[in-house]
């Protein structure tokens, strides 16, 4: 792939980043690094390289895997056995507040 000016700054940033968390020696000659990057942007702590990784999949035009991840989510599990999410957690009543207790989410 051919990479604009813009894409090789930026992966020039991450070449040190994910050396350090990873261990992975990134190479811009390897055919399947947007793949590899993708793969790596969940798995990665690192806010700066999760931004930048997402700059770089926009910059070439492909989505993040991150984001198919979260599209694909529509049953919580916990411990073991899956929730379904219903419309009145996503969509509370108007004029509802919001409150937190222990973690969860509820409206009042």
């Amino acid at each position: 792939m051919l990479y604009t000016p813009e894409m090789v700054s930026r992966l020039q940033k991450l070449r040190s980043r994910l050396y350090a968390e990873f261990g992975i020696r990134i190479r811009l000659a390897d055919p399947e690094l947007l793949d590899i990057l993708s793969a790596l942007a969940p798995r990665t702590r690192d806010p700066i390289s999760k931004n930048t990784i997402g700059e770089l999949l926009s910059l070439a035009g492909r989505e993040s895997a991150e984001k198919k991840s979260l599209e694909a989510i529509t049953e919580i599990t916990y411990r073991g056995h899956k929730i379904p999410s219903t419309d009145e957690q996503q969509n509370p009543a108007p004029g509802a507040k919001k409150h937190v207790y222990r973690g969860r989410v509820f409206y009042k």
